[in-house]
């Protein structure tokens, strides 16, 4: 039980991981799209710009993704929406049931789990890559012009 219940916090971390790296990329885009803006008749200041702009739009798009999964049509209890909907009684019949037994508890963390790496983490990180991408072949690019 302590193997999943430390997955699921180390998944957790990673997430938040996850949103500071898009933070910063997005700080550095930023400024690169400040700095560039005031040039934008130069072709290089222009891919700069463009570059820099969709970084700092992608990396926006990650730290504010939703995560709330759902997996074979349910909510894990273990987060706020695995008891929208639901009142006090039938939420406490469906801990009953959860803690019942050992394996039940772990079918939660299992669940809590899938959906935090199939709806979180693994588009954070496409995004992610997508996002780093951009702003190194934006500022190659830019390079590339400015010294040709």
């Amino acid at each position: 039980m302590s193997f999943l219940r430390d997955s699921l916090s180390h998944h957790y971390e990673l997430r938040n991981a996850m949103d500071q790296k898009a933070s910063f990329l997005s700080a550095l885009a930023g400024v690169i799209f400040g700095l560039s803006v005031s040039h934008l008749r130069d072709l290089h200041f222009l891919i700069l710009a463009i570059a820099s702009f969709f970084t700092v739009f992608i990396s926006i798009m990650i730290v504010c993704l939703p995560y709330r999964g759902k997996m074979h049509n349910k909510f894990g209890l273990i987060c706020w929406w695995g008891f929208l909907g639901k009142n006090f009684k039938e939420y406490q019949d469906e801990l009953d049931k959860v803690f019942s037994a050992e394996k039940n508890i772990a079918e939660e963390y299992e669940l809590e789990i899938w959906n935090l790496v199939n709806y979180s983490l693994k588009p954070k990180s496409k995004l992610l890559k997508l996002a780093s991408f951009i702003l190194i072949f934006g500022l190659l690019a830019g390079f590339v012009l400015f010294f040709v």
